[in-house]
């Protein structure tokens, strides 16, 4: 569930001590920590406010992965550039 963006001189962000308990720990966890804003406002400093889109592009990545889907097997992406070898 995603929250509704606060608007403050035309900057639509979400502060993260406002979010469900489930979202907040997530998101201290998994979200890029230099994209977390501060903003002034009425005198007071806002230190954990997130843009409303990097939200939302949060949200929808958190969305999309399986919780409980197992780790896909590892593929070998460098090509084979010899063929086997014989010594004598």
């Amino acid at each position: 569930m995603r929250v509704k963006a606060e608007i403050f001189k035309g900057i639509e962000f979400v502060r993260i001590s406002s979010l469900p308990n489930d979202q907040k720990e997530k998101i201290w966890q998994s979200f890029q920590h230099d994209k977390i804003i501060k903003i002034v406002k009425d005198n007071a400093l806002l230190n954990d406010c997130i843009l409303y889109h990097d939200y939302v592009n949060w949200a929808d990545q958190q969305r999309s992965v399986p919780t409980s889907a197992p780790a896909p097997e590892p593929t070998n992406p460098a090509p084979v550039l010899f063929g086997k070898l014989a010594y004598k």
